[in-house]
């Protein structure tokens, strides 16, 4: 009877007395004579009930052997194995020609090709052996592969013209190269840089642009011609303006058309955006820079669209309606070269107009328009066929493709499938798409076919036509696609959360040809040594306020034993266009890291994020900062109930976008201890119009397109007194893009608020994308002692 009383007290009351009664002797336990082992079973029974009074720190700035840390991560030899950039099939089909990195440089990339049939590989140019020299880029350069985030060196870029060409930019001139002879020849030899070299589609002329100018070159007899003679300070031929290149993703500005007669060029006048002067610091000083950015609610550069023969003569310029104030989106010819088709967006964003211009007398008229009460997403071109044009659109809320003609729009691909881009269209009518289906965590292939089936089913005669889809992809994860010229095969990449990025040749049914880069992870493998403690993310979905479910990736440490409550860190994006919760390899080694070192790693992408449909983003309408931050509140209060979780130690990282959401998370909730927020948006007046008016309309309060409160609420500001938890921001001081008086507006205000829970780490010579593997593992490492150190345990007394 004296055992079960001690169990069924220590088991209900844990540390706290016992009393009872008994017709057994019952002795208290003297103070002066401790009964050691009532003390070890009364702490062994609290131990094993309240786990979580037992907090201890599982963290450790020192993984051991076989984890990642930042310095790894960033070291000369990356962890991804072997890359093939911008792998491209031959219009035959018979080989395969990439961009290849170094195995002593692998940011040096020079031009090979590999033979379908049998893998076999040869380089055709080496960068430096044809340069001669260290390539040096002109600022104009830098700033484009800035906003084309390419970061390597040597050639970044190449295409295929005709069967047996292959045309690159290297060292400011542009090259062909010859399959036939296996010789590369220099098209121009200038102290300009020339830049979006084109080769007319029968072969006879390139077009380039040199010092804001369009030239042509006759490939046969070298003759060059300048076709525009207008450009100054401020304006600019045949090139895209900044924000047209950051947010609509045209990085062109000019089109030859198919004929090679004339070519479309766009003149850019960016007078009316008012020069904004910033210091671009570096480690060897300070450069100021007079940058003409346009800021939400200022004004944007002009646009014209002009007509040139390609022998010379008068621009003819095109009637885009009677708004000036407009977004030239795209500009394709049609397939005879007689008509030009040219999309319009208006400033505000909801209506985007597709103009038909004859040629034959330079008239416009208003072929297609689409209109939204919230905004339109330009995401992709349109194709002009024989009679209209192809198009992927939202039209009904979710990305599919459409013909448009006179008689209106016909969708193409089915229902269910959101695309993501059209990858070929065969000579019988199959369409080939990647794209979503049953998640949007994996992405497949698909081939979509329009079939006689019967109209009722043993009702004979009477047949249906019917769009039918079959996922020509199978394993899970991220697959994409490059097709030959008639569609009869493609090369195929494919990764998921343990099979890092592979490259291989396929017939179009999916039947598997040669490997261009299996990439395995054997013994020679970069991760080989990782291997051991490769974590597999686990995926979830949670609910939203509204009902939308939200999808999660969760990594757990390697030594998580049941009833641990562990630190986490929330690693968050949560803005328009992207999607980060997906099956694949890339962008997942910093979660991996920081759960090396004992954190739980947590990301979910709420709604607003993309490839759930234009509702699922419609949240975001004049309202930034608001249901991104309920949503990830839903995630964070989920996942501070689990039992490996300790909810006093819950932190969150973001970049960017990602850096903003960390600030306004922690100032609108007190769900996490601490955050670190990199090269944040902190006043959304301080962006750019194309972005920022897309979602939140115009900031000036006399303006039609101003909603009150948008700007003002969706800035850190106004929630500044919420942030009190310790906060890291980082920044680049040379940053273009979120501009670094967004960090230093934010410094200013926490000092003027009296705050002290501010830390800055800003990187000189750094832009939004850090290039310096030196200032990434500074960051990186940085951003890990950080969260060591604010969500580790304190010291025992």
């Amino acid at each position: 009877m004296r055992l079960r009383l001690l169990t069924t007290c220590l088991l209900g009351a844990a540390l706290m007395g016992c009393s009872g009664s008994s017709s057994e002797d019952i002795s208290p336990v003297s103070e002066s004579e401790p009964n050691d082992t009532v003390s070890a079973l009364q702490k062994a029974a609290s131990d094993a009930l309240t786990p979580r009074a037992q907090r201890k720190s599982y963290l450790t700035s020192d993984p051991g052997e076989g984890r990642l840390t930042p310095e790894r991560l960033h070291a000369s030899t990356g962890l991804d194995g072997a890359s093939l950039t911008r792998a491209r099939i031959a219009p035959s089909g018979e080989f395969v020609t990439v961009l290849q990195g170094r195995d002593d440089d692998p940011l040096q990339q020079d031009l090979w090709a590999y033979d379908i049939e049998t893998g076999e590989g040869r380089l055709l140019v080496s960068s430096t052996d044809l340069l001669g020299a260290p390539e040096e880029l002109s600022e104009e350069e830098k700033n484009r592969r800035e906003r084309a985030r390419q970061y390597a060196s040597g050639i970044v870029d190449y295409s295929w013209v005709g069967d047996n060409l292959l045309m690159f930019p290297l060292g400011g001139d542009i090259f062909l190269y010859d399959l036939t002879t296996n010789e590369a020849r220099q098209v121009t030899a200038t102290s300009s840089f020339e830049t979006d070299p084109k080769v007319s589609k029968d072969g006879s002329l390139i077009a380039y642009v040199r010092d804001n100018e369009l030239f042509v070159k006759e490939l046969a007899t070298g003759l060059e011609r300048q076709l525009t003679n207008s450009s100054s300070d401020t304006v600019r031929n045949a090139t895209a303006s900044f924000v047209v290149q950051e947010e609509l993703a045209r990085s062109t500005g000019y089109w030859l058309s198919p004929d090679a007669r004339r070519a479309a060029y766009t003149q850019i006048d960016e007078s009316p955006i008012a020069i904004e002067t910033r210091a671009n610091i570096g480690p060897d000083g300070i450069t100021t820079i007079d940058q003409r950015y346009p800021f939400a609610g200022t004004d944007n550069a002009t646009v014209k669209l002009g007509v040139v023969r390609v022998t010379g003569g008068a621009t003819r310029w095109v009637d885009l309606g009677d708004d000036a104030d407009i977004y030239l989106t795209r500009v394709a010819w049609a397939p005879d070269s007689r008509a030009l088709y040219a999309g319009v967006l208006s400033r505000d964003h909801k209506t985007h107009t597709i103009y038909r211009v004859d040629l034959s007398d330079y008239t416009s008229e208003v072929f297609y328009q689409e209109t939204s009460e919230t905004w339109l997403n330009i995401r992709s071109g349109f194709k002009p066929v024989k009679d209209g044009l192809r198009m992927v659109s939202e039209r009904d809320g979710l990305r599919h493709y459409y013909e448009i003609t006179e008689d209106g729009a016909q969708q193409l691909t089915p229902s269910d499938i959101i695309v993501d881009s059209i990858r070929c269209t065969a000579s019988d009518g199959s369409i080939y798409l990647t794209g979503w289906q049953d998640s949007p965590v994996s992405k497949h292939l698909f081939k979509v076919e329009t079939m006689e089936v019967l109209a009722h089913e043993g009702e004979e005669g009477a047949t249906d036509k019917r769009v039918i889809a079959t996922q020509v992809t199978t394993s899970d994860g991220q697959h994409g696609a490059s097709f030959n010229s008639d569609c009869s095969r493609y090369l195929g990449t494919y990764s998921n959360d343990n099979v890092p990025s592979q490259v291989r040749a396929f017939e179009a049914d999916g039947t598997p040809l040669t490997w261009l880069s299996q990439n395995a992870l054997d013994a020679d493998h970069p991760y080989a040594p990782y291997l051991d403690a490769h974590i597999e993310p686990e995926y979830g979905t949670l609910n939203a306020e509204d009902g939308s479910e939200l999808h999660y990736s969760l990594y757990k440490p390697l030594d998580l034993k049941p009833g641990e409550p562990r630190a986490s860190i929330t690693i968050v994006y949560g803005g328009p266009g992207v999607q980060r919760v997906m099956n694949r390899w890339e962008r997942k080694h910093l979660a991996r890291m920081l759960a090396h070192h004992g954190f739980v790693v947590f990301a979910l992408d709420g709604r607003g994020s993309t490839n759930r449909g234009k509702a699922f983003e419609d949240v975001l309408y004049r309202a930034l900062g608001r249901a991104e931050v309920v949503d990830q509140k839903v995630g964070a209060e989920w996942l501070k109930t689990q039992d490996f979780i300790d909810p006093d130690r819950m932190g969150v990282y973001g970049w960017s976008y990602g850096g903003y959401m960390s600030l306004m998370m922690l100032a609108q909730t007190d769900l996490y201890a601490s955050g670190v927020s990199g090269a944040p948006v902190t006043d959304w007046a301080l962006y750019d119009t194309a972005y920022t008016e897309r979602y939140l309309g115009d900031p000036r309060p006399d303006h039609p397109n101003y909603s009150e409160g948008a700007y003002e609420n969706g800035s850190v500001f106004p929630h500044i007194d919420g942030l009190t938890e310790p906060v890291l921001v980082i920044h680049g001081m040379a940053d273009d893009n979120v501009v670094f008086r967004h960090t230093v507006k934010f410094m200013d205000a926490m000092q003027k608020a009296g705050r002290h829970n501010l830390r800055l780490m800003t990187y000189p010579g750094e832009k939004h994308g850090f290039r310096a593997a030196t200032s990434k593992v500074h960051r990186d490492r940085q951003i890990l002692e950080f969260f060591l150190e604010t969500l580790d345990l304190p010291a025992a007394e």
